[in-house]
C-alpha cells in the first residue's frame, strides 16, 4: 500500500538522527511505516514492534541488512533484530534482508526521511543535523524498490540469519573504540583459567580433637576406634561430596588444556560452554548445601555422642590438666561431662560450617606478550598438543572509548 503522502518529497538529513527523534517520527505515524536500513537500537526496535502491533501489519515494512560486523560498529545489535523478528512472526508477516545497506530511509504515512545510521560504537547522535529536501518519489513495495544485482536482491531475514549474528556477537562482543587512538594490540584465542571446587571433600574432613583428650584413651585400640569417629562422613556416603568432585573433574576434563608449570588454559571459543557447565555445578551446589545438611548434621551429633561416651570413663579418672583453672581439683562428674561435651561440640561443629565453605573458584588470566615469546613456554604448548602460532595475532587497532 502506498500511501497519498508518498508524493512528498523526502526529507535527507546530512548527520545521525538521536533515537529520541526517530521515535518521535515512529509515535508520529497514523497510516504506515517502511523502513530501510543496516538496523535499529534495541529503543527504536521496540518502537517499531509495538507501533507495529496497533497500526495494520500489512501497513509496516521493514527492510534491513543484519550483518554482525555492522552490529560491531554499533549500527544494529542482536536483540534488536530478534525483537522485530518475533514481532513480524506473531503478524504472520516477513522482514526482508539487503545486504550491503548502509543508509537509512524511513517512510511515515508517505513522508520519507533519509538518514545515516549512527555507529554508535564510534561516534554519537546529535540532534542538530542539517537536513535536504529532494523531488518525490514513489513506487512499489519497498524491498521491491531497491535495485541491485539477481544475487544480492532482498531475501527473506529468517530466524537462522539472527541466531548466526547473535552467535557470532557472543564469540566476539563490540567493543567501543576511538579511532583517533592507536595502540598494538595482542588478540589471543586462549585464556588462563584457574577452576576448582573448594572444601567440598566431605569424606576426608577430620574433626580437630583436642589431642589431650585423645591421649587419654585407655588403650591403642580405643584410640583407633575414636580417631575413626572423628572422620565426618564415609567414603562413599550420598553426602561426602563425591559426586561433585566428579562432576568437576568431568567439567576440566572437557574444556581445560594443562600446560606444565604453567597453569591450565581454555580456547575462547569454548568459554560459552565452560561458563555453562560452570554455572550448573554451582547449582548443584546449592541443592547439595540445603539436601545434606539435615543429614550432615545427624552424622555429626552420631559421632559426637559415641566419642563422649567413650572418651567420659577415662577423662572421669584424669582430666586434662588445663581445666583445672576452670573446674578446679576435684570437679563433679556432671561438670567433667558438661565440659567433654562442651569440648567436643564446638570441635565437631555444625553442619553451616562445613556446608557453607564448599564454594567454586574460577579466575580467568590473559595471556601476555612476554610469555607467548618465552621459549619454554612455547615447548611446554607443544608438550601439550597446542598450535601455538594459530593461537594469537597481534596488529595495529583503535583503542577503545572511554
Amino acid at each position: 500500500m502506498v500511501p497519498d503522502g508518498a508524493l512528498l518529497p523526502p526529507t535527507i538529513h546530512l548527520g545521525y538522527l538521536p533515537d529520541e527523534h526517530i521515535i518521535a517520527l515512529l509515535m508520529r505515524a497514523q497510516k504506515s511505516i517502511r523502513f530501510v536500513g543496516p538496523g535499529l537500537t534495541v529503543a527504536t526496535a521496540k518502537v517499531l514492534a509495538e507501533r507495529w502491533t496497533e497500526l495494520d501489519p500489512s501497513s509496516v515494512e521493514v527492510v534491513l541488512d543484519a550483518d554482525a560486523d555492522l552490529c560491531r560498529l554499533g549500527f544494529c545489535d542482536g536483540e534488536s533484530l530478534r525483537l522485530l523478528t518475533d514481532a513480524a512472526s506473531r503478524m504472520n508477516v516477513q522482514i526482508h534482508r539487503q545486504t550491503g545497506v548502509r543508509l537509512c530511509v524511513l517512510e511515515i504515512d508517505g513522508e520519507r526521511i533519509i538518514f545515516a545510521p549512527t555507529p554508535r560504537l564510534v561516534e554519537e547522535s546529535k540532534p542538530d543535523v542539517a537536513e535536504i529536501v529532494l523531488s518525490p518519489s514513489q513506487g512499489a513495495s519497498l524491498h521491491e524498490q531497491i535495485l541491485a544485482p539477481r544475487e544480492l536482491a532482498p531475501r527473506p531475514l529468517t530466524d537462522r540469519v539472527v541466531q548466526n549474528v547473535t552467535e557470532d556477537l557472543k564469540k566476539s562482543p563490540a567493543q567501543p573504540f576511538d579511532l583517533a587512538r592507536q595502540v598494538r594490540v595482542l588478540s589471543t584465542k586462549f585464556q588462563f583459567a584457574e577452576f576448582s571446587l573448594q572444601k567440598a571433600a566431605l569424606s576426608r574432613k577430620r574433626v580437630p580433637v583436642p589431642p589431650d583428650l585423645l591421649g587419654l584413651a585407655s588403650d591403642a585400640g580405643a584410640e583407633e576406634l575414636l580417631r575413626a569417629s572423628f572422620q565426618l562422613v564415609a567414603k562413599g556416603d550420598e553426602i561426602s561430596g563425591e559426586a561433585l568432585l566428579a562432576r568437576r573433574d568431568r567439567i576440566d576434563k572437557d574444556f581445560l588444556v594443562p600446560i606444565a608449570n604453567y597453569g591450565k588454559i581454555i580456547q575462547q571459543s569454548n568459554r560459552a560452554d565452560f561458563d555453562k557447565a560452570v554455572d550448573e555445578l554451582r547449582e548443584e551446589v546449592k541443592k547439595f548445601q540445603e539436601a545434606a545438611k539435615e543429614k550432615l548434621n545427624a552424622a555429626i551429633s552420631k559421632n559426637c555422642a559415641e566419642v563422649i561416651a567413650r572418651l567420659l570413663p577415662a577423662v572421669k579418672l584424669k582430666q586434662p590438666p588445663r581445666w583445672r583453672a576452670t573446674l578446679g581439683n576435684n570437679p563433679s562428674e556432671d561438670l567433667i561431662r558438661r565440659r567433654l561435651e562442651h569440648e567436643l561440640k564446638a570441635a565437631y561443629r555444625n553442619a553451616d560450617s562445613y556446608l557453607g565453605k564448599i564454594e567454586i573458584r574460577l579466575i580467568y588470566k590473559d595471556i601476555t606478550v612476554e610469555m607467548l615469546r618465552d621459549p619454554d613456554f612455547a615447548k611446554a604448548a607443544e608438550k601439550a598438543n597446542l598450535f601455538l602460532a594459530e593461537m594469537y595475532e597481534e596488529y595495529q587497532a583503535a583503542r577503545a572509548r572511554d
